[in-house]
């Protein structure tokens, strides 16, 4: 029922038993700082339990198991001086009777080793902390008062005299510390600027203010400050008050898990993200031709590590862009590689399907047209705090690995800044590479990557194979097998056109109107919205969706709350943007607003000149009206008669320019080719006027 080092309360005092003979206990209360091992009956134990005035209680000494002082350490000698003293008493039961104790300690005392009131000490430590050699260690945690305000009691300066100096310091009291903690919270602990030594000298500065009769040697010291500064303030709280809230976030504040450990299965969660890329590149058809560097977007699925899609271009990063790349995601790669001269199959990057989650940035996702993927296709879109990289760090990782395998050997890379020493060259001038050879790079890599590299910090499930290597293509079809695979099938023209961004459009007869473009169908004809007839009744508030890289197609929404579409292309009206981007076309119209802003200009001017003009000949031709003496009546009358006359001086003077006179030659007209040919100019008034009736 008892054993031996348990702790026991006994009317609210704790005993811990330290020897067990049949029916005798002997047992030591372990807060009495003279106490010595009494004997106690077992019966009487039982009694007291069944009163209630015996309980178990927990051992106030459980820790010191778990300590291990440093060998030759002053804790470690002072434990093993203290166990020579008392091994020659304790070394078997018979230390816990009274007389043969008393011999023992006797003939330890002649030795010499410790005095009699020593040797009582450390053998009532030993028995009352458990009777283990870890009972004996001093109480070094003891010592001092770590991070607390010590009293002092003359109005000396306390700590250690200074070495140097003629000085002796200054005490810092209630009043220093109250400036002290005025600086700290109002600029050291507000700024992550200011270092510990402005601060200081601040603090002097305000410090003379108050006490200007204190020598400017027994000013409070750096030492002192930082030391108060330090017991005041943890070092938790010191660390996130000096640091940026953002960088804290990113780079500092603690782990409490893993991203793997939120994912389910390859598809449950998709990282998107793009850089641009370390290296500047040349142009595929001209190489002499430097054309900057490249935007790459990877996505990339958590579980697995597998880079399921990429883009690579020029465009900036942006939601059209992202959306590109993640529609490579959803839909089988081996057409593109087969286009780069990359021979692949779906095996080796059977990444094909829509996720369940899509974690990106704020800037690129956080937009209207996102609303058709969630609605349509269930696909959830997260969006990462600003300036927080951590928040999909493997994407972010991921980045450098690839780029890390070009740049040692490629030309053109970023380096270092772009101003550079004298007689060194631009690394500009270097590049060679172009964005088909650096397409081919980068999906190599990514290949290399998800089918053979191998994750050695990957944190594994306890349910992963142990003989299955952690690498990409591994882990991928694991997790279809064995893990609930978020992964969905879809139609990749419908996922392209649902994810297009969208612009509202006007109808008239003209057509559809988007950006000043005209577009038609044969479905708007068989509505009859061209009708030029005010019965037809046209729809508004419509939706477009439009592909950026190509400005001929649009996809018309006829119906609100429909995803059927209408296949939309250029008129005649708009026939000069065929064949362009709609980046190309907004260029276009800028530059014609540009034009036309200016000349507006110009018109103002000599439409100013055209009025001025107008005026001042009607204001002439008032002054030189002749003063009438006609009626009205009679002046209206010879209206007729006036126009006639006027139309025959026209006649006659027309008759006089056209009068040949008899002194020219007029010369002889040879014909070229034979009377049969006809050069008139055609008539083009049938074709224009055909309808689909005549034809």
């Amino acid at each position: 029922m008892w054993k031996i080092n348990e702790v026991l309360s006994f009317d609210d005092v704790r005993y811990r038993i330290l020897h067990i003979h049949q029916s005798e206990i002997i047992w030591i209360n372990i807060d009495e700082n003279k106490g010595i091992p009494k004997l106690v009956l077992h019966l009487q134990l039982i009694e007291w339990m069944d009163n209630g005035r015996l309980v178990r209680s927990q051992d106030p000494y459980a820790y010191l198991i778990h300590e291990e002082p440093l060998v030759d350490s002053a804790a470690f000698k002072k434990r093993e001086h203290a166990y020579q003293v008392i091994s020659p008493v304790i070394f078997d039961d018979q230390c816990f009777d009274t007389t043969v104790r008393a011999q023992r300690i006797k003939h330890v005392e002649q030795t010499g080793i410790a005095t009699k009131a020593n040797i009582y000490r450390l053998l009532r430590q030993y028995w009352q902390r458990g009777q283990t050699l870890n009972a004996l260690l001093p109480d070094f945690k003891n010592q001092g008062a770590p991070n607390k305000k010590r009293a002092a009691t003359n109005t000396n300066k306390v700590g250690r005299k200074r070495q140097y100096g003629d000085s002796v310091g200054i005490k810092i009291d209630e009043n220093i510390e109250r400036l002290m903690r005025l600086a700290i919270e109002e600029k050291l602990l507000a700024s992550t600027q200011l270092s510990i030594a402005k601060v200081l000298r601040d603090f002097k500065s305000k410090f003379i203010q108050y006490y200007p009769d204190v020598s400017k040697e027994n000013l409070p010291t750096r030492r002192q400050f930082e030391y108060f500064y330090k017991r005041e303030y943890d070092q938790s709280v010191r660390v996130k008050a000096r640091t940026d809230d953002g960088i804290y976030k990113k780079d500092v504040r603690p782990l409490t898990g893993t991203a793997t450990a939120a994912s389910f299965g390859p598809g449950s969660r998709y990282e998107i993200d793009a850089t641009i890329a370390d290296i500047y590149l040349v142009a595929d058809d001209d190489r002499s031709k430097i054309i900057g560097r490249p935007t790459l977007y990877i996505v990339i699925d958590v579980f697995s590590r597998m880079i399921v899609g990429f883009y690579i271009g020029f465009d900036n990063p942006s939601y059209v862009v992202a959306m590109q790349a993640f529609i490579n995601a959803c839909v089988d790669k081996t057409e593109i590689c087969h286009s780069l001269g990359l021979n692949i199959s779906v095996d080796d990057w059977p990444c094909i399907g829509l996720p369940d989650v899509v974690l990106a940035d704020r800037g690129e996702l956080m937009s209207n047209q996102l609303d058709s993927l969630i609605s349509t296709f269930n696909v959830r879109i997260e969006s990462a705090p600003p300036r927080r990289g951590d928040a999909k760090g493997i994407v972010e990782r991921c980045f450098k690995t690839l780029q890390a395998e070009f740049k040692p050997y490629a030309p053109g890379v970023v380096v270092g800044n772009k101003i550079k020493k004298h007689g060194e060259q631009d690394y500009r001038l270097n590049a060679a590479i172009t964005i088909s050879d650096f397409a081919r790079i980068i999906i190599r890599s990514i290949l290399f990557r998800n089918n053979h590299h191998v994750l050695t910090k990957y944190d594994r499930d306890a349910d992963l194979p142990i003989d299955m290597p952690s690498i990409p293509i591994y882990l991928w079809r694991w997790g279809l097998q064995n893990r609930t695979g978020r992964l969905r099938t879809v139609d990749p023209e419908f996922l392209r056109i649902a994810v297009l961004p969208r612009e509202k459009v006007s109808v008239s007869t003209s057509g559809v109107c988007l950006w000043g473009m005209y577009y038609t169908s044969s479905e708007m004809l068989r509505e009859g919205w061209l009708l030029r007839s005010q019965e037809v009744n046209r729809p508004d508030k419509l939706e477009a969706a439009y592909d950026p890289g190509c400005a001929d197609t649009i996809y018309l929404f006829p119906q609100s709350g429909s995803r059927g579409y209408w296949i939309c292309s250029l008129t005649e009206q708009s026939r000069r943007f065929r064949g362009m981007t709609f980046w190309q076309v907004w260029d276009i119209q800028k530059e014609e607003k540009h034009s036309q802003a200016n000349a507006k200009f110009d018109e103002d001017v000599h439409r100013r000149e055209l009025d001025d003009f107008i005026q001042g000949v009607i204001a002439e031709s008032k002054k030189l009206l002749p003063n009438i003496q006609e009626s009205n009546q009679q002046r209206i009358q010879q209206i007729r008669s006036n126009k006639k006359e006027a139309r025959e001086q026209e006649r006659q003077q027309r008759t006089k320019s056209n009068t040949v006179q008899p002194e020219q030659n007029i010369a002889e007209v040879i014909p070229l080719q034979s009377s049969e040919d006809d050069y008139s100019y055609p008539s083009f008034i049938p074709g224009l006027f055909e309808t689909d009736e005549d034809e």
